[in-house]
């Protein structure tokens, strides 16, 4: 992988493109900072496209199309809206053991392409036996006080780097919003 240390990429299991990202960085060999988008700055509203019927319709077209383009599979998870905070604090501490990208791929894919509950703790210990990571972390991970202090310290980037949506990524000035613009992220970086 390439080594750019000056690049963080915001996530959400909750977003289906966000998968995407995470697939294009794998593949190019982008090494990233990862954080788990647990909503935008405060006092900035969050256009949930759910919520807008319009939008939901279109998403509800684009996703797959743009899933099954990258040559993945895909299963809307049922039920959609979870408690992700499990699997971003397991997320936080893949990321800290060096199996935040493969792990992330993991939650994803689980959530994305077979449909799986990723607030269900088995799930996101599956995960991590998938890709060598001790299943016992992800129970750790949920009272980890370095984990939560981690996550703090996210909020404070993601106000820092205007994060309104997710897979958003930053490499010094630039930023790059949705899976679509991680091919410039790729120009951009060298890669």
């Amino acid at each position: 992988m390439t080594q750019t240390p000056s690049i963080r990429v915001y996530h959400s299991f909750r977003s289906p493109y966000s998968r995407l990202g995470l697939h294009i960085l794998a593949r190019e060999g982008i090494k990233a900072a990862l954080i788990p988008f647990t909503g935008p700055p405060e006092g900035v509203s969050f256009n949930d496209p759910v919520a807008n019927p319009l939008k939901l319709s279109y998403y509800l077209q684009d996703a797959p199309r743009m899933t099954m383009r990258m040559g993945l599979p895909i299963q809307p998870p049922q039920p959609f809206d979870v408690d992700l905070a499990p699997s971003y604090k397991a997320a936080v501490a893949a990321e800290r053991d060096g199996k935040g990208l493969d792990y992330a791929i993991a939650v994803s894919d689980a959530r994305w392409g077979k449909g799986r509950d990723v607030s269900d703790l088995s799930v996101l210990e599956a995960c991590a036996e998938k890709i060598g990571w001790d299943k016992a972390a992800v129970a750790s991970a949920q009272e980890d006080d370095d984990v939560s202090a981690e996550m703090r310290r996210h909020r404070k980037l993601i106000a820092e780097d205007g994060v309104f949506g997710v897979p958003f990524a930053v490499m010094g000035a630039k930023k790059y919003w949705g899976h679509d613009r991680f091919d410039l992220l790729v120009e951009d970086a060298g890669v």
